[in-house]
């Protein structure tokens, strides 16, 4: 039997590739309401997230005014899970 994320509280549901797709939209919105524009949070993957993706080991999940994204953060080791970050668009940075 496949995975049951969507549904838990029906053994009997499989979930389908739509599932994922619907239920992703509807968070990464309602996070692009939560999080104000250029905030972020890091966030260290577990579990099935490593099996789809195991270069990746963490990840900063950020408004950037247009929408929810999500850029990987493996190499900062310098920062906590749960770190809320200021993300900084490359042409505000002045020399």
């Amino acid at each position: 039997m496949g995975k049951n994320y969507t549904k838990p509280y029906d053994k009997n549901y499989e979930d389908t590739p739509e599932d994922y797709l619907y239920t992703s939209m509807i968070f990464a919105r309602t996070l692009g309401e939560v999080l104000d524009d250029g905030v972020g949070i890091l966030i260290d993957l577990k579990g099935d997230m490593l099996e789809l993706n195991p270069d990746v080991k963490r990840v900063i999940v950020f408004n950037d005014g247009n929408m929810v994204r999500i850029v990987d953060a493996s190499e900062r080791i310098d920062l906590d899970e749960g770190d809320w970050i200021k993300m900084v668009k490359p042409d505000n940075i002045s020399n």
